[in-house]
C-alpha cells in the first residue's frame, strides 16, 4: 500500500473569496432584477449562482496530495474532486536528496503561533511541502519525516523547534540551516493568501457602492 500525504492546495486559498464575489454578485442580479432588470439581470442571477454553487461544492470536495509508490519507487502527485480523480508521476524515488520539517510562525491580530510542515527535498534543489502544515509540536512532523525518508531511501533532517528551514547545498548529500523566521518567508508563505483576502475586502467595497449607485 502507499503512503499517502494530504497537503491544502494554494489554490484552494481563492475558493472562499471566489464563492463569497459570487454571492454577492448574485444579490446584486437579485436587487437589479427587483428594480427592472429584465432578461440581463436574471441571466446575471443565474450565472452568479451557478458559480457560487460550483465552487462551494469544489471547495468542501478539493482534495490534493502526495502518494509514495514503494512497488514502482516512485512519488504521485494526486487530485481528487468528488467521483473525480488523477495521479500523475511527480519524482522518483532516487530524485529525492533527503526529507526535513520546515517551521511557518503564524500571526493574527494578537496571536501567534508555530505550524510545521514536511518538506522533500528533490536533487534539482526544489523543497516541496508534502504534507498539511500542523500546530503540532515539531516532533511529531518529524517522525513523519524520518518515515518518508525510510521508505524512499534518502537522507532525512529533523526540523527545530520554532525555526524554518533553509537549503544550503541541494544534490545528493543536502546540507540544511536552521533559522529565524524572517520577512521572505512571509512573502514566500502568505503572498497567495494575501492576494485572496484583498480580493475579499475589494470585493465587499464594491459591492457596498454597486448598491448604493443602484439604489440612489
Amino acid at each position: 500500500m502507499p503512503i499517502t500525504c494530504q497537503y491544502r492546495s494554494k489554490f484552494a486559498g481563492f475558493i472562499f473569496p471566489i464563492v463569497f464575489v459570487a454571492f454577492l454578485t448574485s444579490v446584486i442580479a437579485a436587487v437589479w432584477l427587483a428594480i427592472g432588470g429584465g432578461g440581463d439581470a436574471a441571466l446575471m442571477l443565474l450565472s452568479a449562482l451557478t458559480f457560487m454553487v460550483f465552487f462551494a461544492w469544489m471547495g468542501f470536495n478539493l482534495t490534493t496530495g502526495f502518494e509514495f509508490e514503494v512497488e514502482h519507487a516512485q512519488v504521485l502527485q494526486v487530485i481528487m474532486l468528488g467521483f473525480w480523480q488523477r495521479r500523475t508521476h511527480f519524482c522518483r524515488f532516487d530524485e529525492v536528496a533527503a526529507f526535513t520539517v520546515k517551521g511557518i510562525h503564524n500571526r493574527a491580530r494578537v496571536q501567534t503561533w508555530w505550524e510545521y510542515q514536511v518538506a522533500m527535498l528533490l536533487k534539482s534543489g526544489r523543497l516541496v511541502g508534502v504534507a498539511e502544515a500542523t500546530a503540532k509540536s515539531v516532533f511529531e512532523s518529524n517522525r513523519l519525516a524520518e518515515k518518508l525518508a525510510a521508505v524512499v531511501g534518502c537522507e532525512y533532517f529533523p526540523g527545530e523547534n520554532q525555526k524554518t528551514v533553509q537549503v544550503a547545498i541541494a544534490g545528493a548529500h543536502p546540507v540544511f540551516e536552521y533559522r529565524d523566521w524572517n520577512w521572505s518567508d512571509v512573502v514566500s508563505e502568505f503572498g497567495l493568501p494575501t492576494i485572496a483576502s484583498l480580493i475579499f475586502f475589494c470585493a465587499i467595497v464594491v459591492f457596498i457602492v454597486t448598491l448604493v449607485v443602484m439604489l440612489s
